[in-house]
């Protein structure tokens, strides 16, 4: 069997600036919980069309963690420039491989994310 990911987690000092951005770029509907003391958490619901992951923002207001994950996007170009818009920086400028094209932005809070457009 090989094992699937299942869920991820977003981290960041500022976890309602990273609900805001990761909703306003994808749409994703992220639930604010408190899990235990001190622990807000955002729930990921990115509802998606096919199969997909579920995932979270973890405030982690004393430490800093980097995940690399990639979006699947209908238009990257377009998502690029609304990262930009939202704070981002571009970590890796558009690149076409012969299966998809993909870029990789800086959120602002620092966690690299990879873009994915598939070729239809």
């Amino acid at each position: 069997m090989i094992n699937p990911v299942v869920h991820i987690e977003i981290a960041g000092q500022d976890g309602e600036k990273l609900e805001d951005f990761y909703s306003r770029l994808f749409g994703w509907s992220i639930a604010r919980r408190i899990v235990g003391p001190g622990f807000p958490y955002g729930q990921i619901d990115t509802i998606a069309k096919s199969a997909s992951v579920t995932g979270g923002i973890r405030h982690e207001p004393e430490g800093k963690a980097e995940l690399v994950f990639y979006v699947e996007v209908d238009d990257l170009p377009a998502a690029l420039a609304q990262a930009q818009e939202l704070g981002a920086t571009v970590r890796i400028p558009i690149i076409t491989t012969p299966d998809l094209t993909f870029a990789m932005i800086t959120d602002p809070e620092g966690n690299p994310v990879g873009m994915i457009q598939k070729k239809e």
